[in-house]
């Protein structure tokens, strides 16, 4: 969603404003500006699954104005040309910065309601910089569960041993602490108590955050018993005000898989179980958000019939309807593709130059894939599948590869070397609109679809032996 605004005012898209009701101005003047623009990011994926971005000319004296709604205190970014900076905005806010083009982000002043709330910030985010980089992070799987932890902290993770470490995050609280302090104390400086509140939630969270990966990620390198988590009995203090800090969602999700993952029940999906314990244990909006994060990744990767029942449960009872639109846009994705929906025809050239159309193959099970001879995983599904194929020679089952390659040369050239078996198509963007009606968005992927040309329940991993039942479940039906 983007709203234009200029010299404070709005000539664009003011009946959306209107709608929402904004309750939060920024202002701004740059000095020496060579662009003429700022952008106002708000990250609102954890609200509404959206990200609102308000864009603002400077006017004749250099001067901009955005009036946006924020729900809950949150950092938002601010970008001007190539440079960015964070800043802290609540409800009801009022915020002025002045900075020079040449000097920004590093050097900016602040003026009116928000002006020491940012003051500190900046301060902070100086004194213990986030590396925006995100390749220089490293993700670790438990369970369904991705950690990220940045690789200078994973190798001091690695080399740390448990009492060490516990000190070093007990010293850096410490410097955050008295920094903290040190500015609260200024009689000059006033900080709003929401604030005081998102900047405590930073140093808890944080370090509670960090304490969980280092146990959970690294209790057998470490030789950890479950005492080292033991802090997680007490830890939890539930805020909705916090929910605008990152660090508090990221605590709150992997706390949740955690203690799901070490009370393992068989009867339900991993994914009913997040769901149903952030019911009965968490309260408030808090509750609500981590349900809505764990239903709408189940409907990325489950089953959608099988997760029908949360889906439904969450939609009577959240009080927050503007929470719905994070389950709404993968509930609507995922039933597009859903079991007993039609599949959409094609019609695709294979390697022999001949035109391969879907609909003519009703009465076969079909195994769709996507790929492409760059990508390895790929390479490696095909050639896992050779096997399996040859269990279903004499069977109604045909498997249709089609290739996302961008010369039709590379792609021959790779079957000419790998003999793959199959029906292999090539994908010509200008003649065919399959990825789109697919919604092929990265490589590998694939389809299974039934004898009346409808999607069957797609396996949501590639496993040669769950393949293999399915295809024979539907040669059955």
């Amino acid at each position: 969603m983007r709203v234009l605004l200029f010299s404070f005012v709005v000539i664009c898209n003011w009946t959306l404003l209107s709608a929402q009701q904004a309750n939060t101005l920024l202002t701004g003047t740059v000095l020496n500006d060579s662009i003429g623009e700022v952008i106002l990011e708000i990250n609102k994926r954890y609200i509404n699954n959206t990200v609102e971005e308000y864009s603002a000319a400077l006017n004749a004296t250099q001067n901009f104005g955005i009036a946006c709604r924020i729900e809950i205190p949150q950092l938002v970014t601010l970008r001007y040309g190539d440079q960015q900076c964070q800043l802290f905005l609540e409800p009801n806010d009022s915020l002025h910065v002045k900075f020079d083009s040449r000097t920004f982000p590093e050097k900016i002043s602040f003026g009116q309601r928000g002006k020491d709330n940012n003051s500190l910030w900046q301060n902070y985010q100086k004194q213990f910089p986030k590396d925006p980089v995100i390749f220089n992070y490293r993700q670790y799987r438990k369970g369904i569960h991705y950690y990220k932890i940045h690789e200078d902290l994973d190798k001091i993770m690695q080399q740390t041993p448990p009492t060490e470490f516990v000190y070093l995050l007990k010293t850096e609280r410490q410097k955050k602490e008295s920094m903290y302090l040190l500015f609260k104390e200024d009689p000059d400086k006033k900080l709003t108590e929401e604030f005081k509140t998102f900047l405590q939630t930073e140093f808890d969270y944080d370090q509670w955050l960090k304490l969980l990966i280092y146990g959970d990620v690294y209790q057998g390198r470490h030789r950890l018993d479950t005492s080292f988590l033991s802090f997680l009995d007490t830890a939890l203090v539930l805020n909705d005000l916090s929910l605008g800090n990152e660090h508090y969602r990221d605590f709150i999700t992997a706390f949740v898989h955690y203690r799901c993952r070490y009370k393992a029940n068989t009867y339900e999906s991993i994914y009913t179980q997040l769901y149903h314990y952030s019911k009965n244990y968490l309260t408030g909006r808090t509750k609500y958000f981590t349900m809505a994060q764990f239903l709408a990744t189940a409907l990325r990767k489950d089953n959608p019939t099988a997760i029908l029942p949360i889906y439904e449960d969450f939609i009577k009872e959240n009080p927050y309807y503007e929470l719905d639109k994070v389950v709404l846009d993968p509930f609507q994705k995922a039933n597009q593709f859903a079991a007993g929906t039609t599949a959409p025809d094609f019609a695709l050239k294979n390697a022999q130059d001949e035109v391969v159309q879907l609909s003519k193959l009703k009465g076969k099970v079909i195994y769709l894939d996507f790929w492409a001879s760059w990508c390895r995983p790929c390479m490696q599904k095909i050639e896992a599948l050779q096997a399996l194929k040859t269990q279903f020679t004499d069977k109604e089952v045909v498997f249709l590869h089609v290739s996302l390659d961008r010369s039709p040369q590379t792609w021959k050239k790779t079957l000419e070397e790998k003999q793959f078996s199959g029906q292999h198509l090539f994908f010509d963007p200008s003649r065919s609109n399959i990825t789109d009606d697919y919604e092929v968005l990265s490589v590998p992927k694939f389809f299974l679809i039934t004898k009346e040309g409808n999607f069957a329940f797609t396996p949501s991993s590639f496993d040669s032996k769950e393949l293999e039942l399915a295809l024979l479940k539907l040669l059955q039906n």
